[in-house]
């Protein structure tokens, strides 16, 4: 925690009753920030479950194709149905899991390897921009398949569109 001068030295003149390992148990530390102010904010945790489904046209499955699963404004649509006071503390967010079922509506049991990979395309070493692969073959029906990042992201972030993308790669033209 990084504290300016100004705040030092409010600290250093508050008269507290705590001994030397009061910082080593839980509050103590939060005690004093209390009692002179600092720690004010209260944090707001909001879950949200959000599907989305997308078509692909046949004719584009002999192509590598790259698909946003999060879109910015889906967030910020979000965001503006909470109260202002709390839509406004929100910078972050966090992502648990995400399930992505691939099947073919328009006939089943075809014979057909899909490759599947999500990535973080805001890092530029592929190896570490990979957070699952999958592999599979539409001739077994629906391919599912989950990944847990547990990451969290900045709001603020300009690159935000490229933060989670879906490249699908049929291996070979429908």
């Amino acid at each position: 925690m990084t504290v300016s001068n100004k705040t030092m030295e409010r600290i250093m003149r508050q008269d507290s009753n705590l001994s030397p390992y009061d910082g080593f148990r839980i509050g103590g530390i939060g005690k004093v920030l209390n009692q002179i102010g600092l720690n004010q904010r209260k944090h707001h945790i909001i879950y949200k479950v959000s599907s989305g489904e997308f078509a692909i046209l046949i004719e584009f499955t002999g192509n590598v194709m790259e698909m946003q699963l999060i879109p910015k404004e889906e967030i910020l649509e979000e965001l503006s149905r909470l109260r202002e006071k709390i839509a406004v503390t929100m910078k972050w967010i966090h992502i648990g899991t995400i399930e992505v079922v691939i099947k073919a509506t328009f006939k089943e049991g075809i014979d057909s390897e899909i490759h599947l990979s999500i990535m973080d395309r805001r890092i530029n070493n592929l190896r570490d921009g990979y957070l699952g692969t999958m592999i599979g073959n539409l001739y077994a029906g629906k391919l599912m398949f989950d990944i847990h990042p547990r990451i969290a992201y900045n709001l603020a972030d300009q690159d935000f569109s490229r933060v989670l993308t879906l490249h699908q790669d049929f291996k070979e033209k429908i």
